[in-house]
């Protein structure tokens, strides 16, 4: 049995989700926690003026994020530059187009000033690092890329929209956001229909991933490491292990999801995160 996975905006208009954020990285001398939640709310605006895809808006009502360190402080206010955002997406559902891009690349540029204007001895090595890889993601045309590859955008636009069934596999390439400064994580996650859903029971797909060796720069990320570690012939090895479940309503709009990732190479680094989002009531819960 074949299940039609697409969006029916005219069933339902506006959704608000929480989501939670958690993370360690840790490498043999530092070991940093990350933790955030935000409750974000994504109204069906109209189709996309190119006749297949949505549009939708996505407004951020709260965010709270841990401890107040230098790279929490970066994280919220980069997060802050997409607080409100106009996103079109193809008829799979992938986020495709920001349409209100020249407000958020304004905001960009007075963020941009004043990180330069407060930087310390401290935190002025990885601004100027942080600062680079916007900028070349803006000249470069990949700002859409790393925005619906990360955070809450990355469940609310999935790009899983077609046809599946319980014995077939749908393989989609994926690159999540820098795992290191200089290098970032493409995978390959195999999705697979658990449960095709009716009224009372919700729509269920699952997918299983790795690291894509095709797409993953192993010579420029052995270069990095070696250089850091002046070890010329340390071995790396890349080990991923990623674990994703969606839910979906009779809709098809999401109900939950859940999202596992660990990245680790041995004798240098390791990193584990965890990311939920669930439907949220803004009236329940004291919002």
């Amino acid at each position: 049995m074949e299940t039609l996975l697409q969006i029916r905006p005219h069933a339902l208009q506006r959704k608000n989700y929480k989501h939670t954020s958690k993370s360690i990285v840790a490498t043999k001398d530092v070991m940093m926690k990350n933790s955030s939640e935000s409750v974000l709310e994504k109204t069906y605006v109209r189709p996309n003026i190119t006749g297949e895809g949505h549009i939708f808006d996505v407004r951020t009502i709260s965010e709270d994020f841990g401890k107040d360190s230098a790279t929490e402080k970066l994280n919220r206010e980069m997060n802050a530059l997409l607080h409100e955002v106009t996103v079109g997406t193809d008829e799979k559902g992938n986020f495709k187009k920001i349409y209100n891009k020249p407000l958020v690349i304004e905001k960009w540029g007075k963020l941009r000033k004043k990180w330069k204007k407060e930087a310390t001895k401290e935190t002025r090595d990885q601004i100027d690092k942080t600062i680079a890889i916007v900028e070349n993601n803006l000249k470069n045309g990949s700002l859409e890329k790393e925005v619906a590859n990360q955070g809450a955008l990355y469940f609310l636009f999935p790009g899983l929209y077609g046809n599946y069934t319980n014995a077939s596999e749908n393989t989609v390439n994926r690159q999540l956001a820098k795992f290191l400064v200089t290098q970032s994580l493409p995978l390959k996650i195999d999705y697979k229909l658990i449960s095709s859903g009716d009224i009372k029971n919700p729509l269920v797909i699952e997918g299983s991933g790795t690291v894509d060796e095709e797409k993953l720069d192993g010579r420029e990320l052995t270069k990095f490491i070696r250089t850091l570690k002046d070890k010329v012939d340390m071995k790396v090895e890349l080990q991923v292990d990623y674990k994703e479940r969606l839910e979906f309503d009779r809709n098809h709009w999401l109900v939950k999801g859940t999202q596992q990732i660990k990245v680790k190479i041995p004798g240098f680094y390791m990193t584990e995160s965890k990311q939920d989002i669930a439907e949220f009531n803004t009236e329940t819960n004291g919002r």
